[in-house]
C-alpha cells in the first residue's frame, strides 16, 4: 500500500514556508562540502534530530556513496554495507519511477529483523529516509533520525518540498552538477507561467492561486503541467520549484553554455 502526496499532511504555516524560503536560498549557496553538511543539519529548524546524513545512490551498481554523515562510524559502515538495500526509499527508486520517495510511502515493505537489530544497538530510535531521482536519473539519499516521533508527518511534509533542493545541493557540493542535472536542457516559462510559479514557491495552493489570479482551477492545474514540462519533466510543483529557483540563479548551466541560446523569449499567456 502506497501513501503517496501530502494531500494526507498538514500543510505548513505562513512562517514555516518562510523558513523553508531561507533553506532554499541557503541550498543554492553550496558549493562545498562544508556548506552542504550545514545544509544537511539546517532541517533542525522544523524538526531537530540528532542524526543526519546524506549520499549519492547508484541505481545501476545500487551502491550508496555518503558525502555527509553525522552517525557514528561504525553505524555508517554497517548500514553502507549491509542496510541500506532494505530501506523502503532506496527500494521504491529501484522499482518505481517516483522522483521522491521516502520510508514511509509504502506499508507493504518490512524492514528485515537483522536491519530492525542494528537501528537498536545504535540507539537508532526514530528515522526518515528520503530517496530522490533527478531528471537525468541521478539519485541521492537523504537520513534523519531520533526525531520526536509526533514530528514525523510535519517532517515527511517538510522534506518532501526540500528534498529536490537537497538533491540540487548535494550534487553542486560535491562537484557533479555541472555533470549531471546542469546537462539537461529547460524552456523559458511564459510570464504567467512565472507568476504561478512565485506564488507556488511562497507557499500558496493551487485554490489561493486561482483567487490571486481570478482563474479557473483547472486552468491553474494546467499552467502547473506545462511548466512540470519545461522544467525537465519533472513529477512536482516542489521539483518544478526546485529547477526555477536554481535556473534563475544561474546555476543550471555549465560555464560553457549559454543558457539563452536555444530558449525562445518568454510569451504573454
Amino acid at each position: 500500500m502506497l501513501l503517496r502526496g501530502t494531500d494526507h499532511l498538514a500543510y505548513p504555516s505562513r512562517k514555516e514556508f518562510q523558513l523553508l524560503g531561507e533553506v532554499m536560498h541557503q541550498a543554492r549557496a553550496v558549493d562545498s562540502p562544508r556548506k552542504l553538511s550545514a545544509l544537511t543539519e539546517s532541517i533542525g529548524k522544523f524538526a531537530p534530530h540528532e542524526y543526519s546524513a546524506c549520499g549519492l545512490f547508484s541505481l545501476r551498481n545500487c551502491s550508496l556513496n555518503v558525502g555527509h554523515s553525522t552517525y557514528g562510524q561504525e553505524f555508517a559502515h554497517l548500514y553502507v554495507t549491509q542496510g541500506f538495500v532494505f530501506d523502503p526509499s532506496i527500494q521504491l527508486l529501484q522499482t518505481t519511477r517516483f522522483s521522491i520517495t521516502s520510508n514511509h510511502d509504502c506499508l507493504d515493505i518490512i524492514e528485515p529483523r537483522q536491519v530492525t537489530s542494528l537501528k537498536l544497538d545504535f540507539g537508532i530510535k526514530t528515522c526518515l529516509s528520503v530517496g530522490v531521482r533527478g531528471v537525468v536519473g541521478v539519485c541521492t539519499y537523504f537520513a534523519f533520525s531520533n526525531f520526536d516521533k509526533r514530528q514525523q508527518s510535519k517532517l515527511r511534509t517538510l522534506l518532501q518540498i526540500l528534498a529536490p533542493h537537497y538533491h540540487l545541493a548535494y550534487l553542486r557540493g560535491t562537484s557533479q552538477l555541472a555533470d549531471q542535472e546542469s546537462q539537461l536542457s529547460t524552456c523559458a516559462l511564459t510570464l504567467k507561467e512565472e507568476e504561478i510559479m512565485r506564488w507556488v514557491a511562497e507557499g500558496k495552493t493551487n485554490w489561493e492561486i486561482s483567487v490571486i489570479l481570478h482563474m479557473s482551477l483547472n486552468t491553474v492545474k494546467t499552467h502547473l503541467k506545462n511548466i512540470y514540462q519545461k522544467m525537465g519533466g519533472v513529477e512536482n510543483r516542489w521539483s518544478a520549484v526546485a529547477r526555477w529557483q536554481w535556473n534563475a540563479s544561474g546555476l543550471l548551466y555549465s560555464q560553457t553554455a549559454n543558457p539563452n541560446a536555444s530558449l525562445p523569449p518568454p510569451q504573454e499567456s
